[in-house]
């Protein structure tokens, strides 16, 4: 276990560098503090065993801190956003070929900008171009296009997520001319070549969509899989199937091992069997999740040419180790994450399980009869059983849904896939040397394969198949491995009886009325909880806050937004308040609409309240003490700011987007409102802020996306506020009015142009709610 531990020390380590970002002199300090303590105090075991932790998370932290990019002063990234450009470069991996497009990496040399003279750059660039023609590995392209930063969503950072990859900038809409070839590496190049020619014997020994599934399972490319076929797989948590993991590791190594111990013995066969691993790793694409897997086989097989047995912790934690000395960042790649806490999984649970299956089946057939059964659900049910309750937590905070025929269906499927590795393998290689051959052994790989697709297709078309959970945080995801801990505890014999000893010291003098009461309170609190989850509609509350305008949005799967504030702080909590599930203290995106007296106040409140992910503002002409307070809550709270300009565009939720219409690049101090769209599916909002008449007669002239179901009035005026070409071009069905000053509004008049259109003020309605399923709205008021 002393490797487990030195892993968790070096983990620990990298984690508090990257929050932390500690300076290399405070490193230094630390680790000599962590030799000094150790070499003071070695005759103390707890003593020495701290400092040894403590030296290993510093060397740790150091090890990410080194790690993390550093841009050169000739960077790509530089030019980002600065729109078309002629970039030079090589395509630097295999090319991602999708249905309708082509994603490729390509390594610069070179940058023009229209009218100027080529630069020399450096750095890799994601380039999004048509799906023909095509291009390979090596080839030296010509690539016009956007270079732009890649984006940060409401709750991904895909901006982060490349940049872990080396990638700083994306080029959308390019088009590529190939100029000849670029420096690549011949071993490499081979290799892709081999994987490319295989790639398309499968296609010509098979029909889609057995064909796209084999090469994913086989090759490592995912691709070409129809979507239905993909969202299929997902929703019944079959997907690993598709992604090359530990279960096509072993049948690979396995294949090996068998093979060469027959020609060369059983020693001998281990040195080849390796590099046939750790080919087959390169050919797949070297993945977090295969590298691990890899590892893993390759001590197995170190194992057996020793004659000792492997510790699976002792080879997961080398196995960590050894991938994060390479790339520290690898400890945030999802693929990472689920390939450890499925394998943790498998050390903790799957031995547990079989036995509880054998004591379970001996109490209705013989002992003998229950281990034979238990050997036939092992491998289909019970291993499947083992991982899935590792990467519970995971899968329910990366993909947001919970698959309930997961079990069902790995345990059909499951037994199929040796048949889909060795079939579908013997017929590509067979293929590739004699193409009819190929075919015929491709129709028993055929069985296979369609098999498993027509199971999943099959499983994935029961009703309540999959539930949306919704968003999950970070700390709901910690507690519930919390609470798999503490399970997994009680499931020890010793450590039941010692927790058994302890509650009954704990819980000696506590009333059974008391305790019936908690359980009580924390049955009321999950059914609160259960009233309080997403129901998959998109939902925009028009909050009544006197004299202010905020609308609060709550998306399909659960991310928050608030756009605008109120003058009082009260008000607006507390209308937040009876919005928000009770476990939930995020919001993932707030917009300013205008740094005002009568948004600032209730705004600055919620900053100082709630942490928000990303904040849309624009208050470069705010000044005062009040103006402040705002830009110092900000700081502490907005984990991204975005400057409120024309253009701008987050990703809310699948199907969700947010436009910001107005102001424009240069702002009108007289009308520096913020105004915001919101499109789900055919049904969109328009929330104005407080928009005047001169920013209403510009977003007309300039022909604006305006025309919406749902208008926001400006926040003074009523709608008397409303220019009448402006009006015209929006079209609204619905106009809602903010809370304004009450005598102000007793004093308007009645608005004949919106004879049509449904108006709900506030002052009469109270809270007017929206709800949308993309296709169709409803209006509920709270009056």
């Amino acid at each position: 276990m002393t490797l487990v531990y030195l892993a968790v020390a070096w983990l620990v380590g990298i984690v508090l560098g990257k929050a932390i970002h500690p300076p290399w002199q405070a490193l230094l300090l630390l680790g000599l503090a962590a030799i000094v303590g150790w070499t003071g105090w070695r005759d103390y075991p707890f003593v020495r065993a701290t400092c040894v932790f403590l030296l290993i998370a510093v060397l740790g932290a150091g090890r990410l801190l080194w790690a993390l990019p550093r841009l050169p002063p000739n960077a790509l990234a530089h030019y980002n956003d600065i729109g078309p450009v002629l970039v030079e470069g090589t395509v630097a991996a295999a090319p991602d070929e999708r249905d309708t497009y082509t994603r490729l990496r390509l390594r610069t040399e070179q940058l023009t900008l229209p009218g100027e003279q080529p630069v020399s750059v450096q750095g890799t660039a994601l380039v999004y171009l048509p799906r023909y023609p095509t291009f390979s590995y090596g080839d030296r392209l010509q690539v016009t296009g956007l270079l732009e930063t890649p984006p940060e969503f409401a709750d991904f950072s895909y901006r982060e997520y490349l940049a872990r990859q080396g990638v700083f900038s994306l080029i959308r809409r390019a088009q590529a001319v190939r100029v000849g070839e670029g420096t690549v590496y011949p071993h490499w190049a081979l290799l892709l070549s081999f994987r490319r020619h295989a790639q398309e014997v499968i296609g010509r020994i098979l029909h889609e969509p057995a064909a796209s599934l084999l090469t994913g399972i086989l090759l490592g490319v995912e691709g070409g899989i129809p979507k239905d076929v993909s969202n299929a797989f997902a929703a019944t948590g079959t997907a690993h199937i598709v992604a090359i993991s530990g279960f096509n590791i072993a049948i690979i190594s396995g294949i090996f091992f068998r093979l060469f111990r027959r020609w060369l013995g059983p020693r001998r066969a281990v040195w080849p069997s390796i590099a046939g691993v750790a080919l087959y790793t390169l050919l797949v694409g070297a993945s977090a999740s295969v590298v691990r897997a890899a590892l893993m086989g390759i001590l197995y097989l170190l194992g057996r040419h020793l004659g000792r047995s492997t510790y699976v912790p002792a080879s997961l934690a080398a196995a960590a180790i050894g991938m994060t000395l390479l790339n520290p960042l690898l400890l945030w790649d999802v693929g990472f994450q689920l390939s450890f806490a499925a394998t943790l999984g498998l050390v903790l649970y799957a031995d547990r399980l079989e036995r509880g299956a054998v004591r379970l089946l001996a109490r209705v057939v013989s002992e003998e009869q229950a281990q034979q059964a238990t050997g036939l659900l092992s491998d289909a049910l019970l291993i499947t059983l083992a991982a899935q309750i590792a990467t519970l937590p995971m899968t329910l905070y990366y993909f947001r849904r919970l698959s309930l025929v997961s079990l069902l269906a790995n345990f059909l499927i499951l037994p199929a896939q040796p048949g889909v590795m060795i079939w579908g393998g013997l017929a590509t290689l067979a293929g590739m040397l004699w193409l009819p051959l190929g075919q015929c052994l491709g129709w028993v790989a055929w069985l296979f394969l369609t098999y498993t697709i027509e199971v999943v297709r099959w499983a994935a078309s029961i009703p309540y198949a999959w539930v949306d959970v919704g968003r999950m945080t970070a700390i709901g995801t910690w507690a519930l491995y919390g609470l798999i801990g503490v399970l997994t505890a009680a499931l020890d014999p010793q450590i039941r009886a010692r927790a058994r000893a302890l509650w009954v010291s704990l819980t000696g003098h506590i009333s059974d009325r008391l305790l019936l009461s908690m359980a009580a309170l924390l049955l009321l609190m999950a059914v609160v909880a259960r009233f309080s989850l997403p129901d998959g509609r998109l939902r925009v509350v028009f909050l009544d806050v006197a004299g202010g305008d905020a609308v609060f949005i709550r998306t399909p799967s659960g991310r928050q937004a608030l756009v605008g504030g109120a003058p009082g702080t009260a008000s607006l909590l507390s209308a937040l308040g009876r919005r928000m599930p009770f476990w939930d203290h995020n919001l993932d995106v707030v917009v300013l609409t205008r740094p005002a007296e009568d948004v600032l106040p209730g705004l600055i409140a919620v900053m100082e309240r709630y942490p928000v992910h990303h904040l849309i503002a624009r208050d470069e002409d705010c000044a005062g003490a009040l103006c402040d307070r705002w830009r110092k809550a900000a700081s502490r709270a907005a984990q991204a700011v975005w400057r409120g300009e024309r253009g701008l565009q987050l990703t809310l939720d699948e199907g969700l987007l947010l436009t910001v219409l107005h102001p424009g690049p240069s702002l009108n101090p007289r009308d520096p409102s913020v105004v915001v769209r919101l499109d789900y599916g055919s049904v969109c909002f328009l929330l104005t802020g407080n928009l005047q008449e001169a920013g209403q007669e510009t977003m007309a002239e300039m022909g604006a996306w305006l025309q919406c179901d749902i208008l926001k009035a400006p926040h003074q005026g009523d709608t008397f506020a409303l220019t009448d070409g402006f009006l015209r071009q929006v079209d609204p069905d619905v106009v809602v009015v903010p809370a304004g000053d009450p005598v102000t509004f007793r004093q308007q008049k009645r608005d004949w142009r919106l004879e049509e259109q449904s108006v709900y003020r506030i002052e009469e309605r109270g809270t007017v709610e929206i709800i949308s399923d993309g296709n169709r709205y409803w209006v509920e008021t709270e009056k």
